[in-house]
């Protein structure tokens, strides 16, 4: 009987031990995609505020090409602008 006794305290114990290898894995494996997530994050982050960047340079361009226009060219500035008005004007306008 005390043979049983301790036959089912070692496997128990062999039990308790395998399940803390088991716990020791999967708390290794989600740290390991914990810190992949992570870095991804970081990566795309990256790519987003170099072509955030991009964008904002592109803006300043047509900004700049356009003060470029209305200097050179006020009145044909001034022409485009009000056909664009009367345009949208016209479009936005509801018929009564």
């Amino acid at each position: 009987m005390a043979n049983d006794s301790n036959n089912g305290k070692a496997a128990t114990e062999s039990i308790v031990e395998k399940a803390a290898l088991a716990r020791d894995q999967v708390t290794v494996g989600v740290a390991d995609a914990v810190e992949s997530g992570i870095e991804a994050a970081r990566n795309a982050k990256a790519v987003l505020d170099e072509k955030l960047e991009g964008l904002i340079d592109s803006g300043k361009d047509v900004i700049d090409q356009a003060e470029d226009l209305i200097r050179t060219r006020p009145w044909v500035s001034f022409g485009a602008a009000f056909a664009a008005g009367y345009l949208i004007a016209k479009l936005t306008r509801s018929k009564e």
